[in-house]
Formats: structure tokens, sequence, C-alpha cells
């Protein structure tokens, strides 16, 4: 803002705007203050549209709201802000959620000689399909990279969906195990450490929890598999 050429811009209002402004599914976008103070739930699925008032108080615009669930009389309405991350919601509105059905935590993954790579984790536990596949190939054999070349002129990338081989797939697992198991330190160090900032503490201990569900995940399906 302090670059923008536009010396006359009321700095203070575009701030309002942009940090309150509630943006609509047919492109519009609203300040509504009432709708601001409804809180978050992602299992509500909430409609928002603007209509023309023409009621007796005159013309104007009305935020109208449709929410697909039944609220008993007196309890707490609520509204979806969009299948959120906890680390978007946190983010931009100052907010964690310990049972988020759409939160998605990222680890980094760099090995020797290749390209880099975000491993995601679902909050189910499971692992997104391009991280795997990525990994079929980056830990495939020299025969089966062959195989794979052969295979991929016919059928494309669409076999890495698929395990390789009993023997790539264990090491893909493992390897997805042993990420896993070291973010999930390194978040349970930090969890420790910021137990005076209860809303980082709170985020922290989601992410700690998504990654025990994910190994929980792994060894289910791998019994004994070493990481």
């Amino acid at each position: 803002m302090m670059n923008d050429e536009r010396k006359d811009l009321d700095q203070w209002a575009l701030a309002c705007v942009d940090s309150r402004a509630n943006y609509l599914g047919d492109g519009m976008y609203a300040l509504t203050p009432f709708l601001d103070m409804i809180n978050h739930d992602a299992s509500v699925q909430t409609r928002a549209r603007v209509e023309k008032d023409k009621g007796f108080a005159g013309p104007g615009d009305i935020l109208r709201l449709q929410s697909g669930k039944k609220y008993a009389k007196g309890s707490e309405v609520f509204i979806s802000y969009g299948n959120l991350s906890n680390l978007d919601t946190l983010v931009d509105y100052g907010f964690v959620s310990d049972q988020n059905p759409f939160n998605t935590e990222t680890i980094a993954v760099r090995m020797m000689g290749q390209q880099p790579f975000l491993l995601n984790v679902y909050a189910d536990g499971s692992i997104d399909a391009g991280s795997k596949a990525t990994l079929r190939y980056y830990l495939a054999s020299p025969e089966e990279l062959e195989i794979f070349s052969s295979i991929e002129k016919r059928s494309g990338l669409g076999i890495l969906s698929k395990p390789l081989s009993d023997r790539n797939e264990l090491d893909v697992q493992s390897f997805i195990a042993s990420t896993i198991d070291e973010a999930l330190f390194e978040t349970k160090e930090g969890t420790a450490e910021t137990k005076a900032d209860a809303l980082i503490h709170m985020y922290l201990s989601a992410r700690a929890k998504q990654f025990e569900s994910a190994l929980e995940r792994i060894q289910k399906q791998f019994p004994g598999i070493e990481y």
C-alpha cells in the first residue's frame, strides 16, 4: 500500500475492504457486518447471494443466506468459509479447528539428485496420490524403470497410480512413514515450546494428531514396516 501510485487512495478504507469483504459465488463481494459475526463450520454448506430489495423500505440490496442444515430455536447458526486447511484458517481468520475434515498438512520433501516435491497428508491420514506416484518413480530399480519406460509409451504416467512392485511399494511406504515420523517429532517439539500461545499450540497439536493418524494407517496396511 505504501508503494501504491494512487496517492489519493484512502488506505484505511482499502484495508477494511480487503480484510473484511466476503466474496460471493456470482463474482460479487460485499461488506456484511452481520455475516462477519457468523462462525465457521466446515460441514455446513451455506450459499450466499445478493438480491435487490423491493420491499416497502425502498430500493437496496439484501444478502440472503441459504443453509442445508436445520437449526433448533436458540442454537448457533454457522456457515462454511470454504474447504480450508487449518493453516488457511489460522493465517486468514485467526482460528484453528481440531476436527477439520478438509485439513491438509504438507511436508516439503527433498531427495538427493531429484526434484523437490510436497507430500500432503489428508485429514483421514491418507497420502495424496501424486506424492506416492513421484516416489514410485524415484525409488524404482533400473529394471522397474525399464519396464515403466516401455509401458509409459502405451498407457502414459497412469502406471504410477498403482504399485510398480511389492518391493517398490514397501520402499515408498517406508520412505513416507520415515518422512512423516520426522515431521511428527519436529511438530511435537514445537507443540511443547508453544504452550503459552494457545492458538499456535492448538494448530501444532492438530498437525501432530494428523501425522499420527497417517502412521497408524501405514502400519495397519503394512504390518511390521520399518522406517
